[in-house]
């Protein structure tokens, strides 16, 4: 019998707030922390409509919305959005043009994956040059789902959400003759 045990940190992710400049090259900036964006914030959470990472945060429109100018309907094209708790205070803005963000690089951790694969082996002698093998190997014996990295674009109406995972549970019988 064996078995191989996999435990490792969340992938290290950069929230971002990409912002399009002048010359329409888009530059991967980071927003700006504005209030209690915890570096464990994150954690996968069942909902009902899929898998989030940030489960007690809302996404609503950037106040800098009220600085573009309504000319030509400028300002009801403005599409760019903030992240809050719960109760509605601000956690991530877009940063001003021109300006980085001031929330650090690689800022919070993805989904941990976990998973335990094992094997039983029996051999059986036949002769004294030959032997019966049989081999079960169980990968994911756990079967637990192993989620991929959630969107971290505030700007995306999909941020903290998961769309992927890894991780079903197969088995694998061989039988061979060994002589």
């Amino acid at each position: 019998m064996g078995g191989i045990f996999n435990w490792a940190t969340g992938t290290p992710l950069t929230v971002t707030a990409p912002i399009s400049t002048i010359t329409q090259a888009t530059a991967v900036t980071t927003p700006d922390i504005v209030g209690d964006f915890s570096k464990s914030m994150g954690k996968v959470t069942k909902v009902s409509n899929g898998v989030v990472y940030f489960s007690n945060i809302q996404q609503v429109t950037d106040p800098s919305v009220s600085s573009v100018s309504s000319l030509n309907a400028l300002s009801g094209s403005f599409s760019n959005k903030a992240i809050t708790d719960s109760q509605g205070k601000l956690l991530l803005v877009n940063p001003a043009p021109g300006t980085p963000g001031s929330l650090g690089l690689k800022w919070i951790e993805g989904p941990a994956p976990l998973s335990l694969d094992v094997n039983l082996i029996k051999r059986v002698k036949i002769a004294e040059a030959k032997e019966f093998e049989l081999r079960v190997d169980a990968v994911n014996v756990l079967n637990r789902a192993n989620f991929d990295d959630p969107v971290v674009n505030i700007n995306s109406t999909s941020f903290g959400r998961i769309t992927t995972a890894t991780g079903n549970r197969r088995f694998v019988m061989n039988l061979r003759l060994n002589f």
